[in-house]
């Protein structure tokens, strides 16, 4: 008797493959969201007088462009 696994693999990649561009639209999503929070969080001047209060003096650099983008549209320093 066969075994049926070859066949099984080959549907679920089928599933997976086909599902790629849904989960790939609700990770951009996400993403634009966090983007979103992130630069309202670093554009306001309480959380960055915070985080120099707390000595805070590196941040990762995916968050570094984020706060470049907060300082230039609200004029933070």
């Amino acid at each position: 008797m066969r075994s049926k696994t070859p066949v099984k693999r080959i549907t679920v990649q089928v599933r997976n493959t086909s599902a790629l561009p849904r989960r790939a639209e609700a990770t951009e999503r996400l993403l634009r969201n966090l983007r979103s929070i992130f630069a309202e969080i670093f554009g306001d001047e309480n959380f960055i007088t915070l985080l120099q209060a707390e000595s805070r003096t590196t941040i990762p650099e995916y968050l570094r462009t984020t706060l470049e983008e907060a300082k230039n549209r609200h004029d933070i320093a």
